[in-house]
């Protein structure tokens, strides 16, 4: 058995459910300074500095505030090094190697390799329409429903729109027919490019491909996963079952508040189970990493061919004007300056990140029990790109705090109006109060006051419908955003009311207290 690297790592503290005004919260953020440990026993010349990538990320995770962390390193055929950090859940619990967490998108790897074994079983075409194995599929387009096919859904080129992504991630459907009422319901989707055309990437591609192995293997989608993948890769910490999961210690998630971790617990559904909702420990995706470095095999049990593991690793469509390229399951991309496949996962309250250097043999897993995609997202997904840099002898590149820099903006701006909008209606009540107790005060063109009463009214209102319908249409979903980015989401709600409520009040009290004579 080969050597494995890993000892216990002091749970930092963290007390779930604080919670402090949201600038006070970014002002603390920027104040905080890490306390980093010191090691001992450097490592051999020429070898890898495991103690260094464990002080990286253990500095890392504090600055972040990300409640518990576990890594994995391979290379070529041998578990290196495991480590983790933190606290799994409330009770104190340290997060362990073993420890399982929700592995978000990074499950649509293990669903595309359950797809490949079916190419290699002669069961199905990558080539054939979708039609061919789920004869009932249909999409708005009902010319392309029939020209869909399993290429398509594993290279997010079939041109379904990430919007039909997000109705799963609100639901806790457990029942036998959550897969195939979830593909159902795309029926009436509406295609944002042709089939074959162009990349968008949605869950659905990979739901409906998980519908493909249950009705082709003639097991359900969790069955075949766990007797094709998990038991002959030896993944004895992997559920497709979150109860089960719990009952073997699964951490608990949390999503980020103004980049302070709060415990959530997200819907779970097997409506997406194929795309987002597998779990594993750093431990068990270790053999799976090990697999896809060494031709399908993993201790003497094979899971794929060699041919069909370099197939999935092949690029295959740019994605967007960037250059990453996704495949089957996985993206093609430079990370740290090495060429690397990856696929990484986030939902509401978990994180997951797989990377392949192929070249130098190395796999590297992070699971984290915290996602946030705002302010402190950028470097939350640039921890595998830290390690990867630190296996190579350099320093840990430098990534940008907010990972989408759109949203990390549009909070700020909507909390600066919405607290300028919060100091105008203080000031604009306490000047009515003035105008009834001091007749005197009140202005001497009413007409003057009343168009500014009526323009501040118009930009409320406007301000209001824009968050509630106009955001929503050019970014995200409100719901979802609630879920995923509750920061931004409440925000919005709470800004959109304070400003509909105060546009449409403002001028009748305004014309109220006029009106009103003083006692």
């Amino acid at each position: 058995m080969p050597q494995v690297i890993y000892s216990p790592r002091p749970a930092h503290r963290w007390k779930p459910g604080r919670q402090v005004p949201a600038l006070l919260l970014l002002t603390v953020a920027l104040c905080m300074v890490p306390t980093v440990p010191t090691y001992a026993d450097p490592p051999a010349a020429g070898s890898p500095d495991f103690v260094a990538i464990d002080a990286y990320l253990d500095r890392e995770m504090r600055e972040l505030r990300i409640p518990g962390l576990a890594l994995g390193i391979v290379h070529d055929d041998e578990i290196v090094h495991l480590q983790a950090f933190g606290v799994a859940d409330a009770s104190g619990r340290a997060v362990t190697p073993q420890t399982p967490f929700i592995l978000a998108s990074a499950s649509k790897s293990f669903t595309a390799l359950a797809i490949m074994q079916l190419v290699e079983d002669g069961k199905v075409d990558l080539d054939a329409p979708v039609v061919t194995y789920l004869p009932s599929f249909s999409v708005g387009d009902e010319s392309a429903s029939t020209t869909i096919t399993l290429r398509h859904l594993l290279n997010h080129t079939s041109g379904l729109s990430e919007d039909t992504a997000y109705e799963p991630m609100l639901s806790n459907d457990m029942s036998d027919s959550a897969l195939s009422e979830r593909v159902k319901a795309l029926s009436d989707a509406e295609l944002v490019h042709r089939p074959g055309e162009a990349f968008e990437y949605t869950d659905a591609n990979y739901d409906t491909l998980g519908l493909i192995v249950e009705k082709v293997s003639g097991q359900s989608y969790e069955a075949s996963i766990r007797e094709r993948i998990f038991t002959p890769l030896g993944m004895s910490r992997s559920f497709t079952d979150q109860t089960e999961a719990r009952q073997s210690g699964l951490a608990s998630g949390h999503r980020s508040w103004f980049g302070f971790p709060r415990s959530f617990d997200a819907p779970y559904s097997r409506a997406a189970m194929p795309s987002s909702y597998l779990i594993s420990s750093a431990e068990d995706v270790t053999h799976f990493l090990i697999g896809q470095l060494n031709g399908g095999t993993y201790d003497a049990a094979s899971v794929l061919s060699p041919a069909g593991i370099a197939a999935m690793h092949q690029p295959a469509v740019r994605e967007g004007d960037r250059d990453i390229f996704y495949g089957m399951g996985w993206e093609s991309r430079t990370l740290a300056g090495v060429p690397v496949v990856r696929h990484k996962g986030t939902n509401a309250n978990f994180y997951a990140d797989m990377v392949l250097d192929k070249e130098g043999g190395w796999g590297v897993v992070i699971l984290a029990n915290f996602n946030s995609l705002n302010f402190n997202g950028g470097r939350l997904q640039g921890l595998t790109a830290g390690v990867l840099s630190l296996l190579k002898g350099e320093g840990p590149p430098e990534v940008p705090m907010p990972h989408h820099p759109l949203l990390a903006s549009a909070t700020l701006l909507i909390a600066a109006v919405t607290v300028l909008m919060l100091s105008s209606m203080v000031w604009s009540l306490a000047t009515m109060r003035r105008w009834r107790t001091h007749p005197g005060r009140r202005p001497g063109r009413p007409w003057v006051l009343g168009l500014r009463v009526a323009l501040s009214s118009v930009v409320c209102i406007g301000w209001g419908l824009g968050l509630l319908l106009i955001f929503p249409a050019w970014a995200y979903p409100l719901a979802p955003t609630l879920l995923i980015v509750p920061d931004l989401g409440y925000l919005i709600v709470i800004s959109s009311v304070v400003a509909l409520v105060w546009g449409i009040a403002r001028p009748p009290l305004t014309y109220i207290t006029l009106r009103r004579r003083n006692d």
